[in-house]
């Protein structure tokens, strides 16, 4: 489907809703058909593209709307928190090139990359983004030197939730811990989770990348490629090239003590 018949489909229902609701106060939609709308397969997420017509009612531009298919009713709540986050500019963490693995990025880490993974918590990195995450909760190490950061997992509120190592303009290391409860019930590993950000790469592309700790291991059953990516305490990242070494320390069931050097 193109943009431009999404729109139109976006605006046939906003129009059908016209008479009923007042879109003064509304600037986003969601369009939920019903279970019988078989041709309606999958869910996307429409965007306004600036300097076109759009979709307008009530003086109102809707800007942002979430077209549902057939596929809610596999995902549930899960696929309604990956579009929505579209809504809000998260990116898409699998790849549009599938090759073959379209999940070798981030796995199942995130929401917005395998929508059925283990582990469908966001990054705290995204949640930083949408401010979820206040910045007092997170540490950076800007330049050279070393931090010893107690990190809370992101399935907490409190605490600090992720650890940033700015390697250029646009790119970082960061950790953060992750545990198997709430949302992350099924993950099957736990620990001090790695990973690279890049801000200069598009949705698809691959702008976060998770650093697999135990590369050479097969996954238990059941579970995916990344699945057992996290550090645990006594293991060490580093790149060397970048000058960057980030240290498990010890960890409890709240989350782990992490050192973070720049050199």
């Amino acid at each position: 489907m193109t943009h431009e018949q999404h729109e139109a489909y976006v605006r046939d229902a906003v129009t059908a809703a016209d008479p009923d609701v007042d879109f003064l106060q509304y600037d986003m939609v969601y369009v939920v058909p019903t279970r019988n709308a078989s041709a309606i397969s999958y869910t996307p997420t429409y965007v306004y593209e600036p300097g076109t017509e759009g979709v307008v009612a009530d003086g109102t531009r809707i800007r942002w709307a979430v077209t549902f298919g057939q596929d809610m009713w596999h995902w549930g709540k899960k696929l309604v928190a990956h579009e929505t986050a579209h809504t809000f500019g998260l990116p898409d963490l699998y790849a549009f090139d599938a090759g073959d693995d379209a999940h070798r990025f981030v796995g199942g880490w995130d929401v917005m990359g395998l929508i059925g993974g283990a582990g469908p918590q966001y990054f705290a990195w995204q949640s930083w983004k949408l401010g979820w995450t206040d910045d007092r909760q997170v540490v950076c190490r800007a330049s050279a030197g070393s931090d010893t950061v107690r990190l809370t997992a992101v399935e907490y509120g409190a605490g600090n939730k992720t650890a940033v190592i700015p390697t250029s303009p646009t790119t970082a290391y960061v950790v953060e811990s992750r545990r198997a409860v709430q949302a992350d019930a099924g993950l099957c590993s736990t620990g001090a989770l790695v990973h690279k950000v890049d801000s200069s790469v598009q949705t698809g592309a691959g702008p976060i990348q998770v650093v697999d700790a135990k590369p050479k291991t097969t996954p238990k059953p059941g579970c995916r490629p990344l699945d057992g990516a996290p550090y645990w305490a006594g293991e060490t990242f580093t790149d060397s090239a970048a000058g960057v070494a980030i240290e498990v320390l010890s960890a409890d069931g709240y989350g782990e003590t992490v050192r973070i050097t720049k050199s």
